[in-house]
């Protein structure tokens, strides 16, 4: 009994142990919304980083989505490497089967993970992994904004929406809001600015949720967003972390959080990385694909269930890839070419002379 009490009073002392928690539900909720992406054998394709990789059956899906859940639990009152390295390597498994689970929702999530590990049990340490993964994806989400698609996108729904204000004004706005979101994430840096960012960033996430719920879509990313937003007020609102204590890396795992969450995006810019990866989130950069047929005839070869996502439109036949992932496994298609063209090969291996070709958009 008092083994017990001592654990309870140990966590009650961890303030880490709710932002665990929290990313444990960040990440248990989704799977639980679109569990259908976690399975081998399901009606859209595995799109595997590497060819040749044993695909398991279900039973086998099911052990590892059992161990991964049960390791995450654990991981949660006990936070030390040993869990969070089973949690980080059944993921990239399952990343490395189906690249379509490198999901925003996810892939954070498992990031926080790693930046919440004890290896030293040095809290400080996991305070500026998290603050340097929430920088870097709000400062990138918001240059990766800075593209012509965007703000052609963003000025026809402003003047949708807000017809009454005057063009030059909406326009104004358009071109800011690239800069806007990338000063919030800046503003998390410097304790001066760390309030104002975390309020802005609350607003706008609120705008997005309202934005979502409003258009009936979208309910998949709510987890992460509440998650992004409790952590900042939770470990941040009142913190007195400085410039030097957030970039100051003296630890492999702060060392490695530092290059994925602020330096490597910048590669996205040069076309050496992917969207995705690089916190590119609503930027109208990724490219989404339909896969048309040359000949009509191709269709009536295919299994009915890619059959039934077939749409046709004058003499024009073609399968929408986010159509049909959204009804397959709940989420959409990673947006990257190699993905669609495995996807397309996938097709192909059903006909006899495949004559389909791709149009992005």
């Amino acid at each position: 009994m008092t083994n017990l009490l001592s654990k309870f009073h140990n966590l009650k002392e961890d303030k880490l142990f709710w932002v665990r928690l929290f990313a444990f539900f960040a990440f248990l909720i989704p799977i639980v919304v679109s569990p259908r992406i976690w399975f081998s054998d399901r009606l859209f394709p595995l799109v595997s980083v590497f060819e040749g990789i044993p695909v398991p059956n279900y039973n086998i899906d099911l052990v590892l989505i059992s161990l991964f859940v049960l390791s995450f639990l654990g991981f949660v009152f006990r936070p030390i490497w040993k869990l969070s390295i089973i949690v980080i390597g059944i993921y990239v498994f399952w990343v490395v089967l189906d690249q379509n689970r490198i999901q925003p929702f996810y892939f954070e999530i498992i990031f926080m993970v790693l930046a919440l590990t004890q290896f030293n049990k040095n809290p400080k340490l996991v305070k500026q992994c998290i603050l340097l993964i929430l920088v870097g994806t709000y400062f990138w989400s918001g240059m990766h904004k800075w593209n012509a698609l965007f703000f052609e996108k963003w000025a026809h729904g402003l003047s949708k929406r807000i017809p009454f204000m005057p063009e030059w004004m909406r326009l104004a706005f358009t071109y800011a809001v690239p800069f806007l979101e990338a000063s919030f994430g800046a503003f998390l840096i410097f304790p001066k600015t760390r309030k104002i960012g975390i309020w802005s960033i609350t607003l706008m996430h609120a705008i997005i949720v309202a934005t979502f719920v409003k258009g009936g879509y979208g309910y998949i990313v709510f987890p992460m967003t509440f998650f992004n937003v409790f952590v900042l007020f939770y470990l941040f609102y009142k913190s007195s972390f400085s410039p030097k204590d957030l970039f100051v890396a003296k630890h492999p795992k702060s060392i490695a959080l530092f290059f994925i969450a602020i330096v490597f995006p910048f590669l996205n810019l040069l076309g050496f990385y992917d969207h995705i990866l690089a916190f590119s989130y609503f930027s109208g950069k990724p490219k989404y694909c339909k896969i048309h047929f040359n000949n009509p005839k191709d269709i009536e070869a295919l299994p009915e269930h890619i059959r039934l996502n077939v749409k046709h439109e004058s003499q024009d036949y073609y399968i929408d890839l986010n159509e049909w992932s959204g009804r397959a496994i709940g989420v959409i298609v990673y947006p990257e070419v190699r993905v669609y063209e495995k996807v397309q090969n996938h097709i192909n291996t059903y006909l006899d002379k495949p004559n389909t070709y791709l149009e992005y958009y």
